[in-house]
């Protein structure tokens, strides 16, 4: 990385370099300032602007800026050179951060306190580079420590040195803080102003710890803090949150990992948000690092190219045209783009992942095409009534995502929150007629209605709570539900609104006027109800078990108790249904009302005695709490609930908003800001009381930590404090001369006390030792920015050293690791030290592997699922180079254990190999045979996949065999093949053998009577089904009421004369009889027992061909209607003269016995008395008791007096139910029927 410095700084730069060199002679060059030149890769500073240069412009707002690059001090960690975090000089040092500050906690400068010395090694262990040396000037002071500060091993630096800056223009204000700054720290610094380009040029000399100190205190008062966010795949969160802390220090900038939150994409397309705020120079220092972190873990990444909503329609085109285009343009990576139906900021962000160069370039086409598509589009405004809006929309999206998939085009709906009709459609001018009119069909399919409870009964002054009442009450008894069924609607809503959707606003509006008449029955005063707490319903529920039989029989009064759980209820309610005798004979309206308010008086009074007589007694206390300690105590509330949580109840004075629920008969009076109220048995409230306000008692004490330790105490980014910490409710503060501070809740806090003495204990039994680990393996050991030896910092409290790059140093050999701590400490962090070793060795083999560029798509997989796959089989790691231009091979890189990495080259040059053994073919067949290769749901494709030796199921790999038949409307006649080469050729020559015989098909006539038709296909088409199976060979028979005879069987030859024959063996004799229409009314009818007995007996179909029609009289008007209850009439009568014709069908030997049957039936009809039919009156009400569930009343009653029974329907003004037979059997028919009755009134 470069960055540009004007002319006039460099020229500056160097005189000033020069001038110094002069007067103070060369300065002798020390060996760690060599180890360190030898670290230390070149600065690359450009003599003027490059062509087309553009300052970068940060998202502060600010004019266009450069800024100083990052030198890199090792490997894995980056130090900028100009970061440095501060205020302005004047500020104050304030108290040390505590230890929930995080790492972004800063060190400030001020009075009186003493700068951190960037050379002590006890405050600041050396994780790479370094050997000792004599103490620096500073090394007598003492380093400023927090519980949240962090730093980064500083090598020394050189005696002399010049730094350039480029910052954003300052004008008055820089003159007075480049004075102050010069006389803090001895630097000299010459500045220079260029309007042009909006930039201020610090050029800063003197000693190196002058100039470093001043370069840091000019960021610190003269840069902007910026904040960036970058996004790392989320298979790298791991690596960049373990290096975040060291990256944060050596930048001198906060560094802030995301939690990854899966959003149900695929793994490819998962991101993590990284924030880094600091000073310009720092932040570009940190995201630099980050990146190269994210990049040490993965080599995928995620492009994101946001484009209006209405685009991303118009880029996946009709039936995913555009989208498809788009990935065969640019293999190798994988595209998502949102539904329609997302939501929230990524709602039209496309997403593309893959190598970087491939995901820009795959990125850049996408907004192109976006861009394109949007200026070529027409809009056509469609008004739809709101309510219409969802069912163009679909269950999540999926009605806009049908219509953007048939057309092409994009579907805008207004936001709930605007009350607007129109529906806005985007797309190509030949497609926008289309859209607009799928955009009308699917708002038709549906209509929607609302019905307001709350509007029900408007002069009650409570309306929100009837609503809350009678909808709960409707819910719980099923009324809704049978709404539903009898409307074919669907009821939703909440608050008092019902919303309706049916098929057809007939059935929307029907529902509508059931709801009316169910909440017009149940007024205001048939409801009441009280405030029960979770014991208290415990109790209620175990006496309703008793009790609620006897008070829905005796007072017509349901009584709902909450469920265990159930929150949302509001207390238990009581419901008076209108059944009560005593209270319905009141013909005073306003006395049954009052009867039905003491009929529930009287049952909540039953309730209380029953709570009362179980000990279920509720008490409200008060706990007092400071306003701020409230947030976290009902963070942890089940931890001070304890076994009570599930009978008490708490509610934050300071917290207040929860407001109660809809059913709730009280308003909930205010609480005092430092006020808890608990509410539940009184000696589980009581409990609770003690807990909360033990817990709201702080106390502090103080822990003594010598000077030398506290950097380790601390640890990095105050690691350590928090992990003392752990989850207890406690600070810790540290100040710089060695006093812990430890306060929060009494326990916690002498836990925390304790744990900290016993540390600092445990650290004053100072060990070193040498640790002997091959130098070649101190590179894997210090990957991921140091990472894993920060972890055995962090986790032991150890300092571990490593030897300068080359491996030479003052008494550390190149393979030696030094590691300084407690001697248990000392002993575990080198047991494991070596193991990681150990680990890594095992770990660092690697193999390349080259397959055809051709073959790479297939390798990788769709959106990487292939590669991904084998690496995680083989625990690997795979990077897949670019493939170059024109390249015949693509080299992939496989690192890992020595036997993962064998298995993943094998693996990966496996399906290299599969890729080359496919094959593809293409097969001219004329359309007319498509249908049949293709067989029922594609059965015969299958048959033929699996006789050419393939796998049906398997969509790759060997033996698979993937058949595509074009679109029947399409016109092309061409069958493609993709496989197993072997499979392919197999399947091939089999559907031409197959074509070569469907040329010699023929098509055969078969007469078979109409009326005997559905007799040859069967039930449910099963006989049709055998005889196409049996002969191989298409049947069709004629359809519609004029259709001819004839029956169409195409096959081969012989096949259709074996099918012709088997057609005409099915067709059977006939015969008719003519018998009385009594006799017919009386015996016949498809659920007649007679024609039944003679379908089983003689195997003969009976059926009626002609009915003579029975003249039925005009209904009685009111004046006329009969005045008793129950009327007899001649069943027969009027039928005299008319008939019946009855058809029977069946084989030759069985019409004869059958045509005798019907003549004895005929003789004992005649012989037997005469039929009688009565009329009953009964209440329309009970019409549903005589009927029963699916009819299963009315069937016993037929089936055991062998009468006649007809019910009115519903829709039906009249009460008369009519039953004909014999005179006793209508007699007992009758009986059965008032008995149905009397049991359910």
């Amino acid at each position: 990385m470069s960055t540009y410095v004007s002319p006039a700084a460099q020229f500056a730069a160097a005189a000033a370099a020069e001038a110094e060199a002069e007067a103070a002679g060369a300065p002798e060059v020390s060996e760690v300032d060599q180890q360190l030149a030898e670290m230390t890769p070149f600065l690359a500073i450009c003599p003027a602007a490059p062509p087309g240069y553009v300052p970068p412009v940060f998202e502060h707002d600010l004019e266009p800026m450069a800024v100083a690059v990052a030198v890199a001090v090792s490997d894995d960690v980056a130090v900028s050179a100009d970061s440095a975090v501060g205020s302005d000089a004047g500020d104050e040092r304030p108290p040390l951060a505590t230890a929930e500050a995080g790492a972004g906690a800063k060190h400030r400068r001020g009075g009186g306190a003493a700068a951190p010395d960037l050379a002590d090694e006890t405050a600041f262990p050396a994780l790479g580079g370094g050997g000792s040396g004599p103490p620096s000037a500073g090394a007598a002071k003492k380093p400023a420590w927090s519980s949240a500060g962090g730093a980064v091993a500083a090598a020394a630096a050189p005696t002399r040195a010049t730094e350039v800056l480029d910052l954003p223009l300052m004008q008055a204000e820089a003159g007075a803080a480049v004075r102050r700054i010069m006389a803090r720290t001895g630097a000299r610094i010459d500045v220079s102003h260029n309007a042009a380009l909006g930039t201020s040029t610090y050029v800063v000399s003197g000693a190196a710890a002058a100039v470093a100190a001043a370069k840091r205190d000019v960021c610190a008062a003269l840069s902007p803090r910026i904040t960036r966010v970058v996004d790392v795949p989320a298979e790298a969160r791991a690596a960049v949150a373990k290096a975040a802390s060291a990256i944060g220090a050596a930048a001198g900038a906060t560094v802030q990992v995301g939690r990854a939150s899966p959003s149900g994409l695929d793994a490819a397309f998962e991101t993590v948000a990284v924030s880094v705020s600091g000073t310009v120079a720092a932040v570009a220092s940190a995201v630099a690092a980050v990146e190269a972190a994210a990049d040490r873990r993965t080599t995928c990444r995620v492009a994101r190219v946001s484009v209006p909503r209405d685009a991303l329609a118009l880029v996946v085109g009709r039936q995913a045209a555009g989208l498809h285009a788009l990935k065969d343009a640019h293999p190798g990576v994988a595209v998502h783009v949102p539904g329609p139906g997302a939501a929230g900021g990524d709602a039209s962000v496309i997403r593309v992942a893959g190598e970087p160069a491939l995901a820009a370039a795959c990125a850049a086409a996408i907004k192109s095409a976006a861009d394109a598509a949007m200026a070529a589009s027409q809009v056509a405004d469609v008004p739809v009534d709101r309510r219409q809006h969802r069912f163009v929309a679909g269950t999540g999206g999926a009605g806009l995502r049908d219509i953007a998939l048939a057309t092409g085009c994009a579907v805008s709906l207004p936001p709930a929150r605007v009350a607007a009709d129109i529906i806005r459609v985007r797309g190509a001018p030949d497609a926008l007629a289309a859209a607009v009119a799928m955009v009308r069909a699917r708002a038709s399919e549906r209509a929607a209605d609302a019905f307001d409870a709350t509007r029900a009964h408007p002069a009650y002054a409570r309306p929100a709570l009837y609503a809350h009442r009678a909808l709960r009450y409707l819910r719980s008894r099923e009324r809704l539900r049978r709404v539903e069924a009898e409307h074919g609607v669907e009821l939703s809503g909440a608050e008092g609104v019902i919303e309706i959707v049916g098929p057809s606003a007939a059935a929307v509006g029907g529902a509508c006027e059931a709801l009316g008449a169910l909440f017009a029955a149940l007024p205001p005063h048939h409801f009441n109800g009280m405030d029960v707490d979770a014991h208290q319903a415990d109790a209620l529920r175990e006496w309703h078990a008793a009790a609620g039989p006897r008070l829905q029989a005796t007072r017509s009064v349901c009584v709902l108790i909450p469920a265990a759980g159930d929150h949302a209820s509001a207390g238990a309610l009581v419901v008076y249904e209108g059944f009560n005798a005593d209270v319905e004979r009141l013909g005073d309206a306003p006395a049954r009302e009052a009867a039905t308010r003491e009929l529930l008086r009287a049952t909540l009074e039953e309730m209380r005695a029953a709570m009362a007589a179980a000990g279920a007694a509720s008490a409200v206390l008060a706990a007092h709490v400071p306003a701020g300690l409230q947030a976290a105590l009902r963070a942890r509330a089940a931890e001070v609930l304890g076994a009570d949580g599930a009978h008490v109840a708490l509610r934050f004075g300071a917290l207040e908003g929860e407001q109660p629920a809809a059913g709730s008969r009280k308003a909930v009076a205010p609480l005092a800001a430092d006020c808890v109220e608990v509410r539940g048995p009184p000696d589980a409230a009581a409990r609770v009381v003690a807990e909360l306000e033990r817990r709201a008692r702080h106390v502090s004490e103080t822990v003594a930590v010598p000077a030398g330790l506290v950097a380790r105490v601390v640890g990095r980014g105050g690691d350590a404090l928090r992990r003392l910490r752990g989850t207890r409710d406690v600070t810790v503060d540290v100040t710089p001369g060695g006093v812990a501070r430890v306060a929060g809740v009494a326990d916690d806090v002498a836990a925390v006390a304790a744990d900290l003495r016993a540390l600092v204990a445990k650290m004053g039994d100072d060990a070193a030792e040498t640790v002997d680990v091959a130098h070649a393996l101190h590179g894997a050991l210090l990957a991921g920015g140091g990472r894993f030896v920060q972890r055995l910092r962090d986790k032991y409290a150890v300092r571990i050293q490593f030897p300068a790059k080359d491996g030479a140093g003052a008494d550390l050999g190149a393979d030696q690791i030094r590691i300084r701590g407690s001697r248990e400490a000392v002993a575990e962090a080198r047991a494991e030290l070596l193991e990681l070793a150990a680990y890594e060795a095992e770990h660092a083999h690697s193999a390349r592997v080259s397959v055809p560029a051709a073959s790479l798509p297939h390798v990788v997989g769709r959106g990487g699922a292939r590669i991904s796959e084998i690496k995680d089989a083989t625990a690997t790691r795979i990077d897949v180079g670019a493939p170059g231009t024109g390249a015949a091979d693509v080299t992939i890189a496989v690192t890992g254990t020595r036997a993962g990495v064998a298995a993943a080259v094998a693996a990966i040059e496996a399906v290299a190999a599969e890729h080359a053994a496919l094959d593809d073919a293409a097969v001219d067949v004329p359309p007319r045979h498509h249908r049949f290769l293709i067989g029922s749901g594609g059965a015969r494709v299958r048959e033929l996949v699996a006789a050419a030796g393939g796998d049906p199921d398997a969509t790759s790999g060997p033996r698979a065999c993937r058949v595509q038949f074009p679109r029947a409307a399409g016109g092309d006649s061409l069958i493609r093949l993709r496989g197993d080469r072997a499979v392919v050729a197999a399947v091939r020559a089999r559907i031409e053998e197959l074509v070569a015989e469907r040329e010699r098909v023929v098509t055969v006539l078969v007469p078979v009577p109409q009326a005997q038709h559905a007799f040859v296909i069967g039930r449910g088409g099963a006989r049709l089904k055998q005889l196409q199976d049996a002969h191989a060979v298409e049947i069709r028979f004629p359809r519609g009421a004029d259709a001819a005879e004839d029956v169409r069987v195409t096959g081969l030859p012989d096949a259709c004369a074996a099918a012709r024959d088997a057609l005409l063996a099915l067709v059977r004799d006939e015969a008719r009889v003519t018998v009385p229409l009594a006799f017919h009314r009386r015996l016949g009818g498809r659920s007649s027992a007679m024609w039944r007995r003679l379908r089983a007996d003689h195997s003969v179909q009976v059926d009626a061909a002609r009915v003579d029609r029975h003249p039925q009289p005009a209904p009685p008007t009111e004046s006329e209607e009969p005045a008793g209850d129950l009327i007899f009439a001649d069943a027969d009568a009027g039928l005299d003269g008319l008939s019946a014709e009855w058809v029977l069908r069946g084989d030759a030997a069985g019409l004869p016995p059958a045509l005798a049957a019907i003549d004895a039936a005929l003789a004992e009809a005649a012989a037997a008395p005469p039929a009688v039919e009565a009329r009953l009156r009964v209440d329309p009400r009970f019409h549903r008791h005589i009927i029963g569930k699916n009819g299963a009343a009315v069937a016993k009653i037929r089936d055991a007096t062998a009468c006649d029974v007809a019910v009115p329907p519903r829709t039906a003004s009249t009460p008369w139910v009519t039953v004909a037979g014999p005179r006793p059997d209508v007699e007992r028919a009758i009986e059965m029927i008032r008995e149905a009755i009397e049991i359910h009134d």
